[in-house]
């Protein structure tokens, strides 16, 4: 018998991930050009629906410290690790909840909601009851975020699953392998399907495409529902652009993801997007990675640089960033990568580093 969502979910280890498009600083942003100027991020209320392990809540409250973030998530075991890892970073303005969102009931409202990905994995009850929490609880001057796989795009990639489980209950094989030889009679666009999904990795596959649910709404049946929730769709939670279920169809369009406000929230004048001011990361002498980064090197987990976007190192080069605790000079650290990764240009390497503002 095939295992319910829920179940595998909290059986299987999803790998912790950042989402980029679930920034805070950056959905503000576009909510300000958007014409809703109130939306803030300092000493803001926080709530991730469907933390997980808490890898991406975890960076934003390790870079909004006056922020009070707070996940929420059915699995116990995630739960558990966010908590540890919480503490281990010495984190306070961070604490997660084991709760369906269906009996979730924090105290007060949140000015960021942020569910990536959950909506297109969970019942049709479960969506309705998270968007009405969402209409809800989000506070008169707060945005969410929310983050789903499309139907135009998905429509294709469901036939190419339908073959390739065809193939794993003919030769009793994992979804990887059924794809590798699925892809050897492959047409042109199937074949693109199939390099993706193998670029998820198993542990993705399992959940995503090849879940027991994976239910890809419309953009306008997602708007639709929010509406009925008491809420307002904004744009995309990036571009700030208002897409269209034709424009879907078109370019097959497999992911989005949406900020929306209260209904009765006053929308203003569009406020530009503010320059970017070019960061000048200067290598420091003594290379420091900041407690939550430093944890995720010596835990053998992605490192989220300044931009909220997870990058994925050897383990080798994990043993020099595990080293970086301020107590060692550039010097010392380049003689300690040449023990333990000599396949490593260090120099450059460290420079990259740099610029990925993971120091403190």
């Amino acid at each position: 018998m095939q295992r319910t969502f829920a179940e595998l979910y909290q059986a299987e280890a999803y790998p912790p991930m950042s989402h980029p498009s679930s920034d805070p600083i950056v959905n503000a942003e576009v909510a300000r050009f958007l014409g809703f100027g109130r939306s803030k991020v300092e000493g803001a209320r926080i709530l991730e629906i469907g933390c997980g392990t808490g890898h991406h809540l975890l960076s934003v409250a390790n870079r909004l410290r006056s922020a009070e973030c707070l996940g929420v998530d059915v699995s116990k075991k995630y739960i558990s690790t966010a908590k540890n890892l919480a503490r281990q970073t010495g984190l306070k303005n961070v604490s997660f909840c084991e709760s369906s969102i269906l009996e979730f009931d924090p105290v007060g409202e949140f000015d960021l909601i942020i569910t990536h990905g959950v909506f297109s994995w969970v019942p049709n009850e479960v969506k309705v009851g998270m968007m009405d929490f969402i209409g809800k609880r989000l506070s008169i001057d707060g945005i969410a975020t929310v983050s789903f796989n499309v139907a135009a795009g998905w429509k294709e990639r469901m036939l190419v699953v339908e073959k390739v489980r065809a193939i794993q209950t003919a030769g009793d094989v994992d979804e990887m392998t059924a794809l590798a030889v699925f892809k050897d009679v492959a047409d042109a666009r199937e074949a693109e399907i199939v390099d993706d999904m193998l670029a998820k990795g198993l542990e993705v596959l399992a959940c995503d495409d090849f879940g027991p649910l994976t239910d890809a709404w419309s953009l306008g049946a997602v708007v639709k529902l929010a509406e009925m929730s008491g809420l307002r769709w904004l744009g995309d939670s990036v571009s700030g652009e208002r897409g269209d279920d034709l424009t879907d169809e078109k370019l097959k369009t497999t992911f989005r993801s949406e900020i929306f406000c209260r209904k009765d929230a006053l929308l203003g004048e569009s406020i530009p997007f503010s320059e970017q001011s070019s960061e000048n990361f200067i290598v420091p002498h003594f290379p420091k990675l900041d407690a939550w980064r430093l944890i995720c090197a010596q835990e053998c987990l992605p490192l989220v640089d300044s931009k909220l976007k997870s990058c994925v190192f050897p383990f080798s080069q994990l043993k020099v960033l595990a080293a970086m605790d301020g107590s060692r000079s550039v010097m010392a650290l380049a003689g300690f990568a040449k023990e333990v990764s000599p396949e490593l240009d260090f120099v450059p390497w460290l420079k990259y580093v740099t610029e990925r503002g993971f120091f403190a």
